[in-house]
C-alpha cells in the first residue's frame, strides 16, 4: 500500500469565474476555484484543503451567511446535467485544521442534478433556508432548493432570454432578483403552491445585458452592472402575489443610468454602506481593473479608485470592513483598503495551462515555468513570483534553464526558440522559424560555459534539429527528419554524445550527435509523451498513451519490463540522481513515486484538479513540484525514502 504524498504549498486561482472569491465571516479562511475543485485556504495558517467532488470546470461558488454552508456549480457537456454541490463547510473547517487535504467525500451534503450543461449562478437566501441555482445558456432555468433536505421545492424558465446572475434580498427569505440578456426580473416564491412569479423592471428602451447585481440593505434598490460598462438603478419594491383578476399596482423600475461608461464592462458589484451619510455607496470592478466607488446619485466618487492588473471579477468584504478581497480574471487576488489607497497583491499565478516546468541545475529556491503568452520565476520557499517574461499571443510549450544559469531556453508555438536573461527577463536571442510548425521539445546538449555549445530541439511537423550557438549567432548544424509525428520529449546523455526523441508516432529515435545520424529506434503502439535515461544509462523509461510505464535496454532498445503507469495517459516522468526512485505524472490527475527496481509505486499525490502536464524533482532531492492544466503549481514534500525502501523490499 502507497503512503499519500503530503502537499508543501499549492500556487493557483481560477479569477475568471465570476463571484467565486469570498472569505468567511469569521475571516480566517477564503473559498475560491482552481479547476474542478474548490479551494479553502486558511489564510492564518496558510493549509489548503481542496472540495472534490464535481468531474468539469467549477463555474459558480456562494457561500451562506452564516459560514457554514458552501454551494458550487459546474460546467458539463451539451445535453449533460451539471451537478449542484452542497458542502458541509463547518466539517471541511475541522478536517483542514485537522491535516486532511482532499474533504470533498467527507463534506458533501447533497448533489443537485437539474441543469442542462452549465450551472450559471447560485446563490443563498438570507436565512439559508433556500438555494437558487441558475441554468445556463442552454438551460435558463431558476430553481429553489431546501437546503436541509436538498429537495427542489419549485422552478421556472429564468426569462425569454438568457439570465446571468440572481441574488436575493436582504430582509426577504421569499423574493430574489435576478438579471440577464435584456431583463431585470423581480421574483416571489409561494412556498404554499409552491411556484415562483415574475415580475419584469420596466428598463424603457434601455437594452443592457446585465451581468451582475447588488442590493442595498432596505432592499429598496438594485444596481446592476452592464457588459457595456454602464451601471441601471432599479427599484424592486413589487405586489405581493395576486390574483390574475387585479391588476400590478407596485412595479419594479429603472430610476437611473450611470453616464460614465467603465471600460470593459462591470462585471462585479457590492453595495457599501457609508456611515458618514448613512447611504449606500457602490463598489464596482470593471473589466479594465478599475476598482472605484459611485454614490446614490449614479456619480464616481473622487478620489476613490484604484488600478488592479486583470479585470475584476470577484469583490469579497472583510468581516471587519475595513478592506476587500478582489479577484481578477488574470488569476491575480488583492487586498485593498477600504479607502482604494493601498492595493496588495497576494497571489498571482497562471491564468491558463501550464505546460513545462524546469530548475535551474543545483538550486532548488527557484523555478521556471512556461504558459501562454509568458514564463514565470517563483521562489519555491515564498512561493512567490519573483519575475514575469511575457510574448503575448503565443504559447510556450517547453522550456528549460541551461547549466551555466546564464539564459533561459524556451520553444513557442510560432516556431521560434526564445533565450531570456534569468535575473531581467530581457531577450538573450531568437532563433526565427526554427521550426515550421511549434517547437513542442528541447534539450541542451552541452555545458554552455564554454562557447560553442548545442541545443536540440524537436518540432511539431517531426523534425530533430541541431544548433550550435555562440556568443554572436546561432547557426543550424543538421535536421533530422525521421519521425512522422510531433516530438514530445528529447534527453540527452550524460557525455553529450546521444539523444533519445519520443514522438506522438509511436516511435523513439536514439541519434548520434556527433555524426547527426540514427543510432537506433523502438517501436510500440503508442503517443509517446515522456522519456528519460536511467542516471547509469542501461536503460531508459517511456510513457505514453497506453497508460503504461515502460522499461527499454539502452544497448539493443528492447523491452524489458511494462508497468501499470495509472487509469488514463501517462504525461511526464522524471528520476532522483540516484536512480533508486522516479516520479510519475497522468491524466488521472495523480502524481506518483516509484521505486525503480521493483515497479512499484510507494507514494501518491492527489490534489491536481485536472491533468498533470509536467514533473519535476528538486535538485536538492527534498521536494517534488507538479504542473497542471488547470494553471495550478503544487509543491510535494519528498516522503521518507527508507521507509520507501523497507516498504519494498518488506512488501507491508
Amino acid at each position: 500500500m502507497s503512503v499519500d504524498l503530503k502537499i508543501k504549498a499549492v500556487i493557483g486561482f481560477n479569477g475568471k469565474v465570476a463571484r467565486a472569491l469570498h472569505i468567511t465571516p469569521c475571516g480566517k479562511y477564503i473559498i475560491y476555484p482552481l479547476g474542478s475543485y474548490v479551494v479553502i485556504k486558511n489564510i492564518v495558517t496558510d493549509k489548503e484543503a481542496f472540495l472534490d467532488g464535481h468531474n468539469n470546470e467549477i463555474s459558480c461558488i456562494a457561500l451562506s451567511h452564516d459560514g457554514n454552508t458552501i454551494a458550487s456549480g459546474q460546467t458539463h457537456l451539451l445535453g449533460v446535467k451539471a451537478d449542484v454541490i452542497v458542502w458541509d463547510f463547518a466539517k471541511a473547517k475541522r478536517l483542514l485544521d485537522a491535516g486532511q487535504v482532499m474533504v470533498g467525500d467527507d463534506t458533501c451534503r447533497h448533489r443537485l442534478k437539474q441543469h442542462l450543461g452549465k450551472v450559471q449562478d447560485v446563490a443563498f437566501s438570507s436565512n439559508d433556508k433556500y438555494l437558487s441555482t441558475l441554468g445556463g445558456q442552454d438551460d435558463n432555468a431558476l430553481v429553489i432548493w431546501d437546503v436541509s433536505s436538498g429537495v427542489a421545492i419549485c422552478g421556472s424558465p429564468a426569462a425569454s432570454d438568457s439570465a446571468i446572475c440572481c441574488t436575493w434580498l436582504h430582509g426577504r427569505n421569499d423574493r430574489l432578483v435576478t438579471g440577464g440578456n435584456y431583463h431585470v426580473r423581480v421574483w416571489q416564491v409561494d412556498f404554499g403552491l409552491p411556484k415562483l412569479h415574475a415580475m419584469d423592471a420596466k428598463l424603457g428602451s434601455v437594452r443592457r445585458v446585465v451581468s451582475s447585481v447588488t442590493i442595498t440593505s432596505d432592499d429598496h434598490i438594485a444596481y446592476c452592472g452592464t457588459t457595456t460598462g454602464d451601471i441601471i438603478k432599479v427599484t424592486i419594491d413589487r405586489n405581493e402575489i395576486l390574483s390574475f383578476k387585479e391588476p400590478d399596482v407596485q412595479v419594479p423600475q429603472m430610476v437611473g443610468i450611470s453616464n460614465y461608461r467603465f471600460a470593459q464592462g462591470v462585471k462585479a458589484l457590492v453595495c457599501i454602506l457609508n456611515p458618514a451619510t448613512g447611504n449606500s455607496n457602490v463598489l464596482v470592478g470593471a473589466g479594465d481593473g478599475v476598482l472605484s466607488f459611485m454614490n446614490p446619485g449614479m456619480n464616481l466618487v473622487a478620489g476613490y479608485k484604484t488600478q488592479l492588473m486583470g479585470g475584476i471579477t470577484s469583490i469579497a468584504v472583510h468581516p471587519k470592513g475595513d478592506k476587500f478581497i478582489v479577484g481578477t480574471d488574470q488569476c491575480n487576488r488583492y487586498e485593498v483598503s477600504k479607502d482604494l489607497i493601498q492595493a496588495d497583491l497576494k497571489t498571482s499565478c497562471h491564468p491558463g495551462p501550464i505546460t513545462d516546468v524546469a530548475f535551474p541545475e543545483g538550486c532548488p529556491d527557484l523555478v521556471v515555468t512556461s504558459s501562454k503568452g509568458d514564463m514565470r520565476i517563483w521562489n519555491t520557499r515564498l512561493r512567490q513570483e519573483l519575475l514575469r517574461i511575457q510574448v503575448p499571443n503565443v504559447e510556450c510549450l517547453c522550456s528549460l534553464v541551461s547549466p551555466s544559469g546564464s539564459a533561459i531556453l524556451s520553444g513557442w508555438d510560432d516556431g521560434k526558440i526564445r533565450a531570456f536573461y534569468p535575473e531581467t527577463g530581457r531577450m538573450k536571442f531568437v532563433i526565427p522559424d526554427a521550426h515550421t510548425e511549434k517547437v513542442t521539445a528541447l534539450a541542451i546538449a552541452d555545458n554552455d560555459a564554454r562557447s560553442p555549445w548545442r541545443i536540440v530541439s524537436g518540432g511539431a511537423e517531426g523534425r530533430v534539429r541541431i544548433w550550435k550557438v555562440t556568443s554572436s549567432h546561432q547557426a543550424m548544424l543538421s535536421s533530422l527528419k525521421e519521425h512522422r509525428g510531433p516530438i514530445n520529449c528529447i534527453r540527452i546523455n550524460g557525455d553529450s554524445t546521444q539523444c533519445i526523441s519520443a514522438s506522438a508516432d509511436g516511435s523513439c529515435i536514439v541519434w548520434d550527435l556527433n555524426k547527426y545520424t540514427r543510432i537506433n529506434a523502438l517501436f510500440e503502439s503508442n503517443v509517446f509523451e515522456s522519456v528519460l535515461y536511467h542516471p547509469d544509462e542501461s536503460q531508459m523509461l517511456t510513457c505514453g498513451s497506453n497508460h503504461k510505464i515502460s522499461y527499454w535496454d539502452s544497448a539493443d532498445c528492447q523491452v524489458i519490463r511494462v508497468i501499470d503507469g495509472g487509469d488514463d495517459m501517462m504525461t511526464c516522468l522524471d528520476i532522483m540522481l540516484s536512480g533508486e526512485f522516479f516520479v510519475s505524472g497522468s491524466k488521472d490527475k495523480l502524481m506518483k513515486i516509484w521505486h525503480y527496481d521493483d515497479g512499484l509505486p510507494v507514494a501518491v499525490g492527489r490534489g491536481h484538479s485536472g491533468d498533470i502536464r509536467a514533473v519535476k524533482i528538486s535538485p536538492d532531492q527534498k521536494s517534488v513540484v507538479s504542473v497542471g492544466s488547470s494553471g495550478e503549481i503544487i509543491f510535494w514534500e519528498m516522503p521518507n525514502l527508507e521507509k520507501a525502501r523497507s516498504f519494498v523490499l518488506n512488501g507491508n
